[in-house]
């Protein structure tokens, strides 16, 4: 099973705050998609369920924000599926 993981940080965010927020999503096992910047992805096993993956991706998303970054606001949309995202 993959995520998908688009993420866009509220503009007053610092560069600071920015490289902490995308350390921790880094060393919590994402990969950026190539040249697309705020897009990132991830494995699991086949038998991890679409409604644990999406409650982990949430809970990687704001351990990012409040814990490591301080990023107050963001938006961001997961998508689980069998097969890994395809950039062209």
């Amino acid at each position: 099973m993959h995520a998908m993981l688009s993420l866009d940080l509220d503009e007053k965010t610092t560069t600071t705050e920015r490289e902490k927020f995308y350390a921790h999503i880094r060393d919590s096992g994402w990969m950026k998609l190539a040249k697309v910047t705020t897009t990132w992805f991830t494995c699991y096993k086949e038998s991890a369920t679409e409604e644990r993956i999406i409650a982990e991706v949430k809970q990687d998303v704001a351990a990012a924000a409040s814990r490591y970054s301080g990023v107050a606001n963001y938006d961001a949309v997961v998508n689980v599926s069998k097969s890994k995202p395809i950039p062209f």
